[in-house]
């Protein structure tokens, strides 16, 4: 965004959300906190598209960055078609994998816009290892956020963190006892986790419930999404998720996870499969 006043017969910089991200690319600047605390940079972009990387770090979780880099490409590739002054926020996201990358090295994202209609849009990506193996497709739905909740983006550019950080740092976590009703953890996400709006972004919020199902399940899922109910902002309130195992087979694995507030309300709900031959 331009903070200088405007000069009388002086064109302002185009406030679009394409031309913003453009800059971002231009300058090689960090879109939201995260991505500058998880060095998630964006490296392309144009109208309905756009590319990404994000380095993963040693003994952290895969299906969590990846969700990460996943919500951040298909925004992005929304984000890109809308008007002066609009801002999104992630309503579903659904990952299937098909493939484990290689710890420590790079995640490649390419996003697309598939379709846009009354305020909601659809899109899709392939995450790829440097090699440019698949590594997993992603599909995302996005709805335009109202005016109100608009003005609560922040205005502030954020900086790119002397080194990566891991999910696991993000959102720190413990695992309770299994009970009879299912497993809980409890998470207390960073201020680094949150998104342009302020809040903790859903990719990382995934993270947590997919965190849960891969403890009760025995198993990365497979395929993995989750719908987004609630905001959630950093602070001294806990996240808990609670997971059921709703089928646990030797060869197929269903788990269901709920994402809670300290007073019980509920943020999101996500669903996990894993098949083995």
């Amino acid at each position: 965004m331009n903070d200088r006043p405007e000069r009388s017969g002086e064109p302002s910089e185009d406030p679009t959300p394409l031309a913003t991200l453009r800059r971002l690319v231009d300058e090689g600047s960090p879109l939201a906190p995260i991505h500058a605390a998880t060095h998630a940079r964006l490296t392309r972009v144009e109208r309905g598209c756009c590319e990404a990387r994000m380095p993963t770090t040693i003994g952290d979780g895969l299906l969590e960055s990846l969700l990460i880099l996943a919500d951040f490409v298909l925004g992005v590739s929304y984000s890109s078609s809308l008007r002066a002054g609009d801002r999104i926020v992630t309503v579903r996201l659904a990952v299937q994998l098909l493939g484990r990358p290689s710890s420590g090295e790079d995640l490649h994202a390419t996003g697309t816009l598939d379709n846009a209609s009354n305020g909601v849009g659809l899109s899709s990506a392939t995450i790829t290892d440097r090699d440019g193996r698949p590594l997993a497709r992603c599909v995302g739905r996005n709805a335009v956020l109202t005016d109100q909740l608009s003005d609560q983006y922040g205005r502030t550019a954020p900086r790119w963190a002397n080194r990566p950080s891991g999910w696991r740092l993000l959102m720190p976590h413990r695992g309770e006892d299994p009970t009879r009703d299912g497993t809980t953890m409890i998470a207390h996400p960073d201020p680094a986790c949150r998104n342009s709006a302020g809040v903790v972004q859903g990719g990382a919020l995934a993270g947590l419930a997919a965190r849960g199902l891969t403890h009760a399940l025995d198993v990365i899922p497979d395929d993995f999404a989750i719908s987004f109910v609630r905001s959630v902002r950093p602070g001294d309130h806990p996240v808990m998720c609670r997971v059921v195992v709703e089928h646990g087979g030797r060869r197929m694995r269903v788990g269901r996870a709920e994402l809670v507030d300290d007073r019980g309300r509920l943020l999101a709900t996500a669903q996990g499969t894993s098949f083995r031959h």
